[in-house]
């Protein structure tokens, strides 16, 4: 036999498997944007980059403008997408691995976004294992897309879970996870080392029951509560529990207008974004309770124009904080973008935001945001 003849053979022998091969891999997809940001404040943020607050400023205000430009939310994504895992069409697969350049302020460091698998069963069951989005707070504020309005009125985060979502029907959804602690303020209280959340030696616990129904043709309500609950743990062995409960509503209000709106309170929340970041008083040992929420108007009034006005608000319990700390954080804001092309966004946001200081002055920013975004 020829060495050609046996390649031949080789090659007819090998096809079947790597066919096989080839039917069980999950089809991928490419996709993000390259984006440009300009961001300007007339008054210092405590991250120009990635605002949470106004710092204090003296009494009467001092204005201490700001201004930068950054492509660090420019992003690149690999989707996983559906593919089946049995013969029976009754047993689905997908996921997502995505990444931005947001991982330190002002430094265009890679940030893991979404790093998940997903399974599904007769569109019923859902586990989901990875880093997404929290069950708390589903749903997101048009304005500061880059901190969402964190600790200052929106919850909820990017943080590595394991997920089960079950959907008795198409109007009903229930799930729970189990979630890593320490995620968002990696606080370390008594400097030992070891986060506060990991010593714990407990996962975080969140919850959320969700209804749909549809309205206005395709487009459906949705109305849900969530919450969780987690602990901290000191090196001395002292616990600070944490805790929240929360609603959100996404209401349908017209053909091209849509209301959202969610509202939280819990004390130790600063690691799903309340509290204004503030979770245990360092001199008393106590939690710190908050209460806060978003509402927001959406109008879509072409196929290329979207227009937002909003506004938020995070309130730590006075009785909690000490002279000096956070009491208030809220904005007021309006967004508009424009999409001539499927390929290419502009957008500019206005933020009026104010921080009150308990006992002190507070501080105001008129904070804009211009970006180009070039989608692939």
């Amino acid at each position: 036999m020829t060495r050609l003849s046996l390649i031949v053979l080789a090659a007819s022998l090998l096809a079947p498997a790597v066919a096989s091969a080839e039917d069980e891999s999950p089809p991928l997809s490419i996709y993000g944007f390259a984006r440009l940001d300009v961001l300007a404040d007339d008054s210092r943020m405590s991250d120009i980059h990635q605002p949470l607050f106004v710092m204090r400023e003296p009494g009467g205000g001092a204005f201490d403008g700001e201004l930068t430009m950054t492509p660090r939310l420019s992003r690149v994504g690999l989707g996983i997408d559906e593919w089946d895992l049995d013969d029976n069409d009754e047993l689905k697969g997908e996921g997502k691995l995505e990444i931005d350049f947001g991982g330190a302020g002002g430094v265009n460091l890679i940030r893991l976004r979404h790093a998940y698998a997903q399974i599904g069963v007769k569109n019923k069951v859902e586990l989901l294992a990875g880093q997404t989005w929290d069950l708390v707070s589903p749903l997101f504020p048009s304005a500061q897309n880059d901190t969402q309005l964190l600790f200052a009125g929106n919850t909820g985060d990017r943080r590595p879970q394991l997920r089960l979502s079950m959907y008795p029907s198409d109007k009903v959804r229930i799930a729970v996870a189990a979630a890593a602690t320490g995620s968002l303020d990696q606080r370390d209280l008594d400097a030992d080392g070891q986060l506060d959340g990991m010593a714990s030696a407990r996962p975080m616990i969140q919850g959320l029951i969700e209804l749909r129904t549809r309205m206005l043709g395709d487009a459906a309500m949705r109305f849900g509560v969530w919450g969780h609950i987690a602990r901290d743990e000191l090196a001395d062995g002292t616990r600070h529990p944490s805790r929240s409960i929360g609603a959100h509503l996404f209401f349908p209000a017209g053909p091209k207008m849509v209301w959202i709106a969610e509202i939280y309170g819990g004390s130790n929340v600063a690691d799903i974004g309340g509290g204004i970041g503030q979770s245990v008083n360092a001199v008393t040992g106590r939690t710190i309770r908050a209460v806060g929420g978003w509402a927001e108007l959406a109008i879509v009034p072409t196929q290329k124009h979207m227009v937002a006005f909003g506004a938020s608000g995070d309130f730590a319990y006075a009785d909690d904080i000490e002279m000096g700390d956070r009491e208030k954080n809220g904005t007021t804001y309006g967004v508009i973008r424009y999409k001539p092309k499927a390929s290419l966004q502009l957008g500019v946001e206005y933020l009026y935001w104010k921080t009150l200081y308990k006992g002190m002055s507070s501080g105001t920013a008129n904070r804009f945001n211009l970006h180009l975004s070039v989608f692939f």
